[in-house]
């Protein structure tokens, strides 16, 4: 909750000093477009990286399209489900529903030992645990996720698929799920909870275990290795080891 503060303060803001100059009711183009410009700049001027920045432009001119529609109230409810059931953890954990691709399938399939098990900790949709399921047969596969919807359509793509023994999918939070017993685990999140996924691996993964992360490094920890990926927004896969004795 304490993660909703910031950006509510700077919409806020936004709102009133936009207000200023024009009346909401109106002129709710004029209004909304310069409320979503001075978002941007508060924004920047509390050192917003630069991705998460414009999202802070499309709040005001969303809810102004919205009044001009004269929209009925059952879509905003319907709207608000659809976003809390997909992206939760985007305002909890501030990681949004990323969806791993196919350049990352097959690095995983060259990369992981024969029978490894594997943990996709925050599954999403089971893309990625299904493609490589089907690369990769003799790996064990187990997916968590708690956003609801996404762990609903992960589900119904398990299903679609054969219900394949391989794979499991979980409604669990990666925080709460135990990490022991899987010889790598798989992380796809944000640059935000990095130290907090380092961490939990140290504590909870068995020696010898991988720690592999799509794009994302742990701040201060050279990765032990890295598998260029050749994309513009999935880079690379960052592997680390967990040392013999590490606590």
């Amino acid at each position: 909750m304490r993660r909703l503060i910031r950006p509510g303060l700077i919409q806020l803001a936004a709102a009133a000093l936009a207000w200023l100059w024009f009346a909401p009711l109106a002129e709710p183009l004029a209004w909304s477009s310069l409320a979503a410009l001075v978002a941007v700049a508060l924004a920047m001027a509390c050192r917003i990286a630069a991705p998460a920045r414009w999202l802070y432009a499309l709040l005001w001119p969303t809810v102004a399209m919205a009044l001009t529609l004269a929209l009925p109230p059952w879509l905003y409810l319907a709207a608000l489900a659809l976003t809390l059931g997909l992206g939760r953890n985007a305002f909890s954990e501030r990681v949004p529903l990323y969806r791993s691709n196919l350049r990352v399938v097959e690095a995983l399939a060259e990369r992981l030992p024969q029978g490894a098990a594997l943990l996709e900790a925050g599954c999403g949709d089971a893309r990625l645990a299904l493609a490589l399921a089907r690369r990769r047969p003799d790996l064990t596969i187990t997916g968590v996720e708690n956003a609801w919807l996404a762990w609903a359509w992960a589900k119904w793509r398990w299903f679609a698929a054969g219900r394949p023994a391989a794979v499991r999918i979980r409604f669990a939070s990666l925080w709460r799920c135990d990490w022991h017993g899987y010889h790598a685990i798989y992380v796809f999140l944000s640059p935000a909870p990095m130290p907090r996924v380092w961490a939990r691996f140290l504590q909870g993964a068995e020696a010898g275990a991988l720690l592999i992360s799509n794009s994302f490094t742990v701040p201060g920890v050279t990765a032990d290795e890295t598998l260029p990926l050749g994309g513009p927004l999935q880079r690379a896969l960052y592997l680390w080891r967990r040392p013999h004795g590490a606590c």
